[in-house]
């Protein structure tokens, strides 16, 4: 696409008042003007970066090996860094190359908007949002249920993940319950948790009275969530403060295989108190009393601080926030 046509494509996007960040604008057109970093280049870098192999990046894309080759070549010579170290089974992205694989994704995004929109002015576009699995299994569906629009897609995976689709704009809102990192996101804080460490039956702790020592936890079981997880980072680095550690012999993305292995008696699990608050109830598992352990943790609603905010994610935040 030319240059003239970008330029009249966004004074069309201002006249008519579509909201399209004004970075993101103005990377679109720099891409679009210039033979060695384009649009093009970004997307073979993308691929790159994704598949770690120039020839499968060429096949998905149907280019030429020596294409791909040429696009990272002109992006490295561009900018005058290196953004692949070349190993013989798989290239491995260097610390310039992660930089500029947020903000290719930014770019790519951007034109993506700027695309659809042109093609169909009534467009309108959905609210991606990323949940960690324990906030899709507590509140997802009370906020869900009093949101009207059906302009909205969900994604479930951990804290981190979500983090890293924040950043990359591939996500617009996140609901999270572990540690954010990045100073460029903004958490708003909507409910309070707690973290409870369980057994079940068989394991003798369900019949000990007294408080749990921490060098009790070393020789057990735990049945844990992936790394990644904020519920598994919090406890983790929780004990390892105190001086700990303890033996994680499962690992699993889904909860409620957690709770079925921890009823079953194969190990313990620190979970969020909200996801087994039945089994809790009917004595399948009990509360591990551990001595200076009351994990009180939040629920936040997190977005990137430059995020233009649409009437429609404006609205889902508020309500978001004002859940009950």
């Amino acid at each position: 696409m030319k240059t003239e046509s970008i330029l009249v494509g966004i004074q069309i996007l201002v006249v008519k008042n579509i909201k399209i960040i004004r970075e993101g604008v103005i990377a679109i057109y720099l891409c679009c003007n210039n033979e060695k970093m384009n649009l093009k280049h970004l997307l073979i870098f993308i691929e790159v970066a994704t598949c770690k192999k120039m020839n499968l990046a060429a096949k998905r894309l149907s280019l030429s090996q020596p294409a791909v080759s040429k696009a990272i070549l002109d992006l490295e010579d561009y900018y005058n860094i290196k953004l692949f170290e070349r190993y013989p089974r798989e290239l491995c992205i260097t610390e310039a190359g992660k930089i500029l694989l947020i903000h290719a994704k930014r770019v790519i995004n951007y034109w993506n908007i700027l695309e659809e929109t042109m093609k169909n002015p009534t467009y309108r576009k959905p609210i991606q949002i990323g949940v960690t699995i324990t906030i899709g299994n507590n509140i997802l569906w009370d906020i869900l249920k009093n949101y009207k629009s059906e302009k909205i897609k969900v994604i479930v995976n951990n804290t981190s993940k979500i983090e890293e689709k924040l950043l990359t704009n591939e996500l617009d809102i996140g609901i999270v319950e572990g540690v954010i990192r990045s100073n460029h996101l903004i958490l708003k804080p909507i409910l309070e948790d707690r973290l409870v460490l369980v057994c079940g039956k068989t394991h003798r702790f369900y019949y000990q009275n007294e408080d749990v020592m921490l060098e009790q936890l070393e020789n057990e079981s735990f049945i844990m969530r992936e790394e990644g997880s904020g519920t598994r980072d919090l406890f983790v680095s929780y004990i390892e403060s105190e001086g700990y550690s303890i033996n994680i012999d499962w690992e699993c993305t889904e909860t409620n295989v957690i709770i079925k292995g921890v009823v079953d008696g194969y190990g313990l699990t620190v979970i969020s108190q909200r996801l087994v608050q039945k089994e809790l109830e009917d004595g399948s598992l009990k509360v591990v009393n551990l001595k200076n352990f009351n994990w009180a943790r939040t629920f936040n609603l997190v977005y990137h601080k430059n995020k233009l905010l649409s009437p429609d994610l404006k609205e889902f935040i508020n309500l978001v926030i004002t859940n009950e």
